[in-house]
């Protein structure tokens, strides 16, 4: 997910079994234009590849900045391995 400054990322219900970190972006006009474009030159692809990967859609229409301006946040898992014997 890349490095973020200080209110950029926080984690949710940290050391319980549903832990998540949450991160925050805010949608650049820019950047929603050149992926418009993507998708007319790419005949439709570049939309079903964000709708199958939501975050690389985040990622593309978005820059990261603090959960307080943000106004799209993803949400990931932590993932807890645990051995049991």
């Amino acid at each position: 997910m890349g490095h973020f400054e200080k209110g950029q990322h926080a984690l949710l219900n940290e050391g319980e079994e549903n832990e998540m970190e949450i991160f925050g972006y805010r949608t650049q006009g820019c950047r929603k234009s050149l992926c418009l474009a993507g998708s007319i030159f790419s005949f439709g692809i570049l939309p079903l590849v964000f709708y199958w990967r939501p975050a690389w859609h985040v990622w593309a229409h978005c820059v990261p900045c603090s959960l307080q301006e943000a106004d799209t946040v993803l949400l990931r898992t932590t993932v807890s391995v645990y051995l049991v014997m």
